[in-house]
This record gives structure tokens, sequence and C-alpha cells, in this order.
């Protein structure tokens, strides 16, 4: 008796959670997304679909795009969503991606700026000294760092996630360092081109507006969507 109890207690909370995941992805879906400007695609050398919202401006948010990632230069591709009338940032209200026309790998085993670097004898690479976070405002250390494989139409890479200790003590932590946020590293590219994302720190929460942050699952469905020109 008890053991169908449990089974069915299980079966009721998956399909409560089935339930809120479609629910989520309607929801998602329905806010719409916007491609990225072909003349910043061309100059960025990638593209990404944004989601279709707006920051305290009133301004649709989307990527713009300076310099060139071609000739050994380096392109940035950049979104502000700040939301705070006052201006206050929170986790830097930016998500930039610095572009090079060099493929992953070879980035990654050249050192120098790149977000991961490869052990050897290692399969999964390990987020860089210079891209770390360490520790919060309050010098709460990461206690934690997950990084995971992330694949997409002509690229592959990893994303890192930085846990930072509970704060100590009688400072208070900025938001971003809290259980409230995600803070996350990113690489991704393929034999031509790389792109890095060198740190930003997401809303947890499901939300579909800027006003709180902007969600880490936003960031992760307009991710999936990166592509690249060059293969």
């Amino acid at each position: 008796m008890i053991r169908h109890t449990i089974i069915a207690t299980g079966l009721f909370l998956y399909s409560i959670a089935y339930a809120q995941s479609a629910v989520d992805a309607a929801r998602l879906h329905s806010i719409g997304t916007n491609r990225t400007d072909p003349k910043v695609e061309a100059q960025c050398g990638m593209s990404l679909n944004t989601p279709a919202l707006k920051s305290v401006s009133d301004q649709t948010i989307g990527f713009g795009c300076t310099s060139s990632y071609k000739n050994g230069s380096q392109a940035v591709l950049e979104m502000d969503f700040q939301y705070d009338p006052n201006f206050n940032p929170r986790g830097g209200d930016n998500i930039s991606f610095v572009v090079e026309d060099v493929g992953i790998d070879r980035k990654m085993a050249a050192g120098g700026d790149s977000v991961f670097r490869l052990n050897p004898g290692e399969s999964l690479p390990v987020l860089t000294t210079g891209s770390a976070y360490k520790e919060s405002n309050c010098n709460d250390p990461v206690t934690k760092t997950e990084v995971t494989p992330i694949r997409g139409s002509n690229w592959h890479g990893w994303i890192a996630e930085e846990t930072f200790a509970k704060a100590r003590g009688r400072c208070n932590p900025a938001r971003e360092y809290t259980a409230r946020y995600r803070c996350v590293h990113v690489m991704v590219g393929n034999d031509k081109t790389t792109a890095q994302l060198d740190g930003v720190c997401l809303l947890r929460k499901h939300e579909l507006s800027l006003e709180n942050g902007f969600s880490y699952d936003l960031f992760m469905d307009m991710l999936r969507t990166l592509h690249f020109n060059e293969e």
C-alpha cells in the first residue's frame, strides 16, 4: 500500500513538473524573438535570436557589434538589458561575446585569454583562473564550478557555472552573488571561429521580462539559436 502511494505521488509530481514545463515553453514562445541585424552578423561573424523584450528606456534589446573578427582582430557582440530606472546594474546587465577568426581547439590550446583550458589527459576543460569570479564582493569564495558541454547548429563548446558560499558576518552580498542568480562563462566555436563570454550573472527564476534581470532560461534559449557564418 505504501509503495503504491509513493509511486502515485511520484507520478503526480512528475505530471505537475511536465505541465509547468509545457506552460513555460508556451510562454517563452509567446514572447517572440528578433534576428540579429544582417550588418551586425556580417561584422561579428555570428547571429543570435534575442527575446523581444524592452529595456528601461523602452527599447527592444538586441546585439550590436564593434570592431571586426577577421584578420587576427577581435570583435565584440554586445547587448545591454538595463532595466533599473536608477541604473543600478545587476550582474553587469550586459552580455558580451568576444569573437575571433580562430578555431576553438586552437584558441584553447594557445592559452592566453582563453576562458577554458584543457589539462593533459582530461576530456573536460576547466575554467581558467583569469576568467573565474573566485569570490563575491563579501569575499565569500566560490565553492563549486560546474562545466557542461554544449552544442549548436555548427558549433560546440562549454558553459561553466560558479556557485558562491553563503555570506557570513554583516556584509551584504550583491544580488548577483546570491542564490537568486546563476553566474556563467561560455566558450563556443568551430574550426573557423570562436566566441567567448567571460562572465555574466543571470536571474535563476523563470521570468519573461527584464524588470528583475535577464532569465537564465531565456539566455539558454537564445544561445541555442547561435550560428556562425563560417564553418
